[in-house]
């Protein structure tokens, strides 16, 4: 059974393995905080065990402003924000959803994931997941931000260095909206799922 993309409300109700339901959903836009309704973006929405997995293009009727919607919902209705590509997003969620046979839209490059998927074992995988999740940093308490601010992206500051877990990574330039030519290059790493950072050495630095 393909699991197709189509205008998010069609997906709620959602009724998790407690017995809670989601019956709706919305984003507030990420241009001007209006709030965004399901019937107004178009993707999936996928329950896997006790989480609803949701992947979506949004446009916003008040600003027209289009967006990418990528989170986690868990049994207590709580969201949560991912903070990956969407390519490995999809890659991750086909891969999980392997067993069940809900799989995600058939574009260029995710058919190129899912070849490569296939064409690994299940130790090879996690080899390749723990590489890219090392390069993926999300906003935390964990990260020291620099005082000095080089501009806005998506209405947030752009910080001009970070520092974590002993490196030392200087802002290098925005993520793009879409994830089709997107790439981290050797030594870089993705800060909050919108920013690019490049590591220096201590003396660099």
């Amino acid at each position: 059974m393909m699991m197709q993309p189509d205008r998010l409300d069609r997906f709620f109700p959602i009724t998790y393995p407690n017995g809670a339901t989601v019956s709706r959903f919305a984003k507030p836009c990420p241009h001007c905080q209006q709030l965004v309704k399901a019937n107004a973006m178009e993707g999936v929405a996928m329950l896997l065990q006790d989480k609803v997995f949701v992947l979506a293009d949004g446009e916003c009727p008040h600003c027209q402003h289009r967006f990418v919607v990528k989170c986690v919902i868990d049994a207590y209705k709580r969201v949560f924000p991912v903070q990956l590509p969407v390519f490995l997003y999809r890659w991750l969620l086909r891969w999980g959803a392997r067993r069940q046979l809900k799989l995600f839209r058939q574009q260029p490059e995710w058919q190129r994931a899912r070849r490569l998927v296939e064409a690994m074992d299940s130790a090879e995988v996690k080899e390749a997941v723990s590489q890219l999740t090392s390069r993926l940093l999300p906003d935390s308490a964990a990260v020291e931000k620099s005082a000095d601010i080089v501009g806005r992206f998506q209405n947030l500051p752009i910080y001009a260095w970070l520092r974590h877990d002993g490196r030392t990574l200087l802002f290098d330039r925005a993520a793009p909206d879409s994830d089709a030519q997107f790439q981290l290059q050797p030594g870089e790493v993705l800060f909050d799922g919108r920013l690019i950072y490049k590591e220096v050495t201590p003396e660099q630095a």
